[in-house]
């Protein structure tokens, strides 16, 4: 794996080049999500909302607790740039580290409260013993996830997007084959339903988890972890990940925290409307994986382009990446406003779920462009090292828009499902311009990690 070439020649090159592999790796996971809700739409709209709603408490946890570790991407980027590959293979090792003990401490309290968690989402109760099962299952594979998340994240800080992809096929491969053999007894297996789409999450993340850490530890790797790197806990490596991260860390509690009360406004609309919302997402998130790809690349650019002392390459990273976002950003809206119902028949709903999802998927087609736009920006200013701005934009966004709007149009109004998503997209829309001022403001430029 060689490093990136850091030159304005060879910025087209340098961005595709990281964000290739990262739109591979997300097709890949929207695979696993598409083809989980397509098996568990045959177990019925029960089955649909639990599993949505469990994966979604799941996925809002691992996020918010891997963030404590975010910084570590910009830091080892930031190294990799100014050529001082020790000190970065010593903030990776520290943050798989943190990592652990993190997953350790944290996966007790998801698998004693997980009932508690759904109900609280105001779940109802046959759909919350549904997923209660679910939830302490993959729960026991939490520190895994963080794994996956912080090793992922090193390797894209370090440039090297390729081994995520690799592993992600792998992950995604044994997932989808024992989704198949586990929820339905094909052979030898038991026919465990929901619960066994859980434990094929739970092997595939034990594959994948074993995997990267062979990949650091086994030497043929960008970023090599040697023993001499984890024998003592880094005292300055940890205050430097904890000084970046901690930003994101409130970002992301905030932005799933937002999220989960979106869902459990979804939830107040009854199973219906969460069936819905779960097909729409699955088809909405399709869009956001040029955004997440470019955003990722962007960072990584941003934050090597910094450590080498070059501020107008960073400045046209960002710019740059963000033309190619909107491009392909809005050509999913265009496919949203078109195509639509077809998208959401893939998943075989009930013709009432069918009507709700169709409405969601044609909104989403609105927030595209400042999707495109704040992802990319906040995926540098990241990259920086500046969380803050994101942070303060997610602060705004969360407690003054999202949630607020949603309530407004969907319950109160009395405009159902439609309402929330309506809702969403307008505060996408303030988040973009909210964002590109911030970065406008420069203060990114003057991040010391």
């Amino acid at each position: 794996m060689h490093l990136l070439d850091l030159t304005e020649q060879n910025l087209n090159k340098n961005i595709f080049k990281l964000c290739i592999p990262v739109v591979i790796e997300n097709v890949l996971h929207m695979s696993v999500f598409i083809s989980d809700t397509v098996m568990i739409g045959r177990l019925g709209t029960d089955a649909i909302a639990a599993v949505g709603l469990a994966g979604t408490l799941f996925f809002v946890i691992s996020m918010v607790f891997s963030s404590l570790n975010a910084g570590s991407s910009s830091i080892v980027a930031r190294h990799m740039g100014a050529k001082e590959n020790d000190r970065a293979q010593t903030i990776g090792a520290q943050a798989i580290l943190l990592s652990v003990i993190i997953g350790l401490i944290i996966t007790p309290f998801l698998m004693f409260f997980a009932k508690k968690m759904l109900l609280l989402m105001s779940a109802e109760p046959h759909v919350a013993d549904l997923g209660t099962n679910y939830l302490r299952i993959v729960g026991g594979v939490l520190t895994c996830r963080l794994i996956i998340l912080t090793c992922s994240g090193i390797l894209r800080g370090a440039g090297d997007t390729r081994t995520p992809m690799k592993v992600t096929i792998i992950i995604n491969c044994i997932n989808i084959l024992f989704n198949w053999l586990l929820i339905f007894g094909i052979g030898p297996f038991p026919e465990l339903g929901v619960s066994g789409v859980a434990w094929a999450t739970v092997i595939a993340y034990t594959s994948g988890t074993c995997l990267l850490l062979a990949k650091f530890f086994g030497g043929a790797c960008i970023l090599p972890v040697r023993t001499k790197h984890l024998a003592r806990i880094h005292i300055d490596s940890l205050q430097r990940i904890f000084r970046i991260s901690v930003p994101a860390a409130i970002d992301a509690l905030l932005t799933q925290m937002g999220f989960l009360f979106f869902t459990k406004i979804v939830a107040i609309l009854g199973t219906l409307s969460l069936a819905a919302h779960q097909i729409a997402i699955r088809i909405e998130s399709i869009s956001f994986m040029p955004g997440f790809a470019l955003a990722v690349s962007t960072a990584t650019l941003v934050g090597q382009s910094l450590g080498a002392k070059n501020v107008n390459l960073a400045h046209l990273s960002m710019k740059r990446s963000c033309y190619f976002a909107l491009f392909l950003m809005g050509f999913f809206a265009v496919i949203f406003l078109v195509f639509p119902e077809q998208m959401a028949m893939i998943f075989k709903p009930d013709s009432g779920v069918l009507s709700l999802a169709v409405a969601c998927v044609m909104i989403a087609a609105l927030e595209q462009p400042a999707l495109a736009i704040y992802m990319v920006y906040a995926g540098g200013l990241r990259g920086a090292g500046d969380t803050l701005s994101p942070m303060i934009v997610t602060i705004a966004g969360t407690l003054c828009l999202h949630v607020p709007l949603a309530y407004l149009f969907g319950i109160t109004f009395k405009w159902g499902l439609a309402g929330v998503w309506f809702g969403a997209a307008i505060d996408w829309i303030v988040r973009a311009f909210a964002i590109y001022i911030l970065y406008k403001k420069g203060r990114w430029k003057r991040i010391t990690v």
